[in-house]
């Protein structure tokens, strides 16, 4: 056996950690196949029809090792997403030669990542997020009270997951509630081109139908940021996300370029609405799963930001990030080559049993809880505490006001290997 054979992840367990539509039966195809990864080839190189040759990433540790390098592993070279090798295509073709659709954070390498980190850090910061406490539980109640009236059978996300944070969100930023549907719209056309039920009309089927639908949504989302960016220019406002971001300086005093503030300001509408809505309805998912685990919550409320924690591991919003290594190297034991494709799986991360006891239980108590769901090292999430207030909020609101809660059917996922969660959560409650 050569060492090129041994390290060749056998075809079927790279499809079902690649392949978009795998993530509609996470616990048939993808952990297993994962679980598989992490047993016999925590570092693999796969090669399917269709795609661009990756090294696949299975555990905590090795995830950790290769975020955590930022000079060998570089973001912005290739996409930081897997896309069939005809989106990288098409999208090279629309995008004057390149794969970087946005220009956040996601897609930096340094110097210019900690240049503009630094720059809008302190909007993020814990202290400033708790500044927001009282508007979010405003709204967490206003949401909460619309759907304890359904009581009975409901659907969890179509009734309070996927708008609850949609509606945190653009309050912190400051969009008018009239362009909420719109933006709702947008970040669905971003995340969801791979699953039929959410691709634009706009866009023909074809291999690189996502990729092309992630570009146009995300040309859409600039248009109306533009405009965003325009008027908070000339009219800032107080306490509000996005006057916040367009107004940071670097550290030369500079005001961020045009384009950047618009990008940065985006990512925050864009990235801090569907991931949430996927935690959020992982962390009721996980409560029907396991019912002691609601009657603990019930009993005992301080363990809501345990509930927090455990429903981001669960669910695992964002499934992969990929980077590209910059040079060749000796990398966890195996030769890469520079501009190697690396897949990040956080998916496979969060059920790692060298890292969490008992992976595949749901559970409140779980401490530490070092999950991956915001990434690690210099690209860590920085809108973290966003979303950690938000869904504290929203269970702090809405434990108290249920007595009872039970599966009422089988959820659907989305079609996706990168955000991904719920399509449907069929619940039946009675309020207390």
């Amino acid at each position: 056996m050569t060492v090129e054979t041994a390290l060749t992840v056998p075809e079927e367990i790279a499809r079902s950690v690649m392949l978009p539509e795998s993530y509609a039966d996470l616990d048939g195809t993808v952990h297993p196949a994962c679980r598989w990864l992490r047993e016999n080839l925590p570092v693999g190189r796969a090669e399917i029809d269709g795609y661009d040759p990756v090294w696949l990433i299975a555990r905590h540790a090795d995830i950790k090792t290769i975020l955590g390098d930022q000079d060998l592993f570089h973001n912005a070279d290739v996409n930081i997403l897997l896309y069939p090798t005809a989106g990288e295509e098409g999208l090279r073709a629309l995008n004057g030669g390149n794969t970087k659709v946005l220009e956040n954070l996601s897609y930096m390498d340094p110097p210019e990542h900690a240049t503009y980190r630094t720059a809008i850090a302190p909007v993020f910061s814990p202290a400033r997020v708790r500044q927001f406490e009282a508007r979010l539980k405003t709204l967490a109640k206003e949401h909460v009270d619309r759907f304890i009236e359904a009581e009975g059978d409901i659907d969890f996300v179509s009734e309070l997951s996927r708008d609850y944070p949609l509606s945190a969100v653009m309050e912190l930023a400051g969009i008018p509630p009239e362009d909420y549907q719109y933006m709702l719209r947008l970040t669905q056309d971003t995340f969801g081109g791979d699953d039929p039920d959410w691709k634009r009309d706009d866009v023909p089927e074809s291999p690189e139908a996502a990729a092309r639908q992630w570009h146009a949504a995300v040309q859409d989302f600039y248009e109306y940021f533009e405009g965003i960016r325009s008027d908070r220019t000339e009219r800032p406002r107080l306490a509000d996300m996005s006057t916040e971001i367009i107004t940071s300086r670097t550290a030369d005093g500079a005001l961020m370029p045009d384009r950047i503030q618009n990008h940065l300001t985006l990512t925050l509408a864009l990235a801090g609405h569907d991931t949430v809505n996927s935690a959020i309805s992982g962390c009721m998912h996980g409560l029907l799963q396991f019912p002691d685990q609601f009657a603990k919550v019930k009993e005992d409320p301080s363990l809501i930001p345990g509930l927090v924690d455990e429903g981001l591991r669960w669910a695992t919003p964002a499934k992969h990030f990929m980077r590209n290594a910059s040079e060749d190297a000796d990398v966890l034991g195996v030769e890469m080559n520079a501009m190697d494709r690396v897949m990040a799986l956080f998916v496979s991360g969060n059920r790692d049993e060298e890292v969490f006891e008992s992976p595949y239980d749901f559970d409140v108590t779980r401490k530490p809880n070092p999950h991956l769901s915001f990434s690690y090292g210099p690209h860590v999430c920085l809108g973290q505490h966003v979303a950690k207030l938000e869904m504290r909020t929203l269970y702090a609101e809405l434990i108290p006001r249920l007595r009872t809660i039970e599966p009422a059917g089988e959820p659907t996922l989305k079609l996706s290997n990168f955000v991904s969660g719920q399509k449907t959560l069929p619940m039946r409650f009675v309020a207390a």
